[in-house]
């Protein structure tokens, strides 16, 4: 203690010890509102973090929202072009480059459909599932019957999308495995026995899905100008036909069923186009 503390002390022990009770007093009333102003700090500051935080919250669900919407409206834009490999005409495909022929040795939501006769589940493509389907499920596609048909049927306003699935080599190869195809494009004249089978051409085209695809030219071109209508036409009994147009046309010309196909404008266009058949187009078509 200093000297003039000593000396106030002596001289007025009670004045002392209240001024300095006071002083004291002083010292904490201080110390509490320097705590007071410090934890105001810290909750507006608290506040301030919360605020950004929701408001980012809110501008990322209006980008999610903004984004599902314009997808909804533009489908196309929706479909990853990494992932959709051959989503687009794909004009430098050509299956044909090192060999003569194709040797033919195909719940609760949309995504699965029952088919009986195959006796499994069936899957579905759609926009929310194609980056998921397993090779397995493509291969099913391909393989089961009335799968394509379906897939389409289920698709039909989504020519992009069913171009994609028909550009997929799993369902491909699956398909031109199958029992009821692979004889059609081994043997030109097994071929020629189908074409001949107007019963059978009239319930295939009378389909309502095979109608829908023929009425609408971009369906059409979407479906004629993928992957697996290249591996038809250059199977070994398309080719003998492609060869011998005369031939091709005698046996369009003989049906009625194919006769009317030949004047379907869609098709038209699309044989004209097809880089396979434009050769010969209008051998086909006259």
């Amino acid at each position: 203690m200093d000297k003039d503390r000593l000396m106030a002390l002596l001289r007025n022990p009670q004045k002392f010890q209240k001024k300095a009770e006071r002083k004291q007093q002083a010292e904490k009333v201080k110390q509490e509102r320097a705590e007071k102003a410090a934890a105001k700090a810290a909750s507006e500051k608290t506040m301030l973090i919360v605020g950004v935080v929701v408001s980012v919250m809110v501008v990322v669900s209006l980008v999610f929202v903004l984004s599902a919407q314009k997808r909804v409206q533009n489908l196309s834009a929706s479909l990853d072009p990494a992932v959709l490999k051959g989503l687009m005409v794909d004009k430098t495909f050509n299956p044909n480059i090192g060999v003569r022929y194709v040797q033919i040795s195909e719940g609760a939501d949309r995504n699965v459909s029952n088919v009986v006769e195959y006796g499994s589940t069936l899957p579905v493509i759609s926009r929310y599932n194609y980056k998921a389907l397993p090779p397995r499920s493509l291969k099913v596609i391909g393989a089961a019957p009335y799968a394509l048909s379906i897939n389409v049927s289920s698709n039909i306003s989504d020519p992009d999308l069913l171009h994609y699935l028909f550009n997929q080599q799993d369902v491909i190869e699956e398909f031109l495995k199958r029992k009821d195809v692979a004889p059609l494009l081994e043997d030109p004249k097994t071929l020629a026995a189908a074409v001949a089978d107007t019963q059978k051409l009239q319930a295939f085209f009378a389909d309502e899905t095979v109608q829908k695809v023929l009425a609408d030219p971009k369906l059409l071109h979407a479906l004629a100008s993928s992957r697996l209508f290249s591996y038809l036409l250059i199977s070994k009994a398309a080719k003998y036909y492609r060869d011998n147009p005369a031939l091709a046309r005698g046996l369009i010309n003989a049906s009625p069923v194919l006769l009317s196909l030949k004047n379907n404008p869609n098709v038209r266009k699309e044989v004209a186009e097809n880089a396979y058949l434009k050769k010969i187009s209008v051998e086909l078509l006259k």
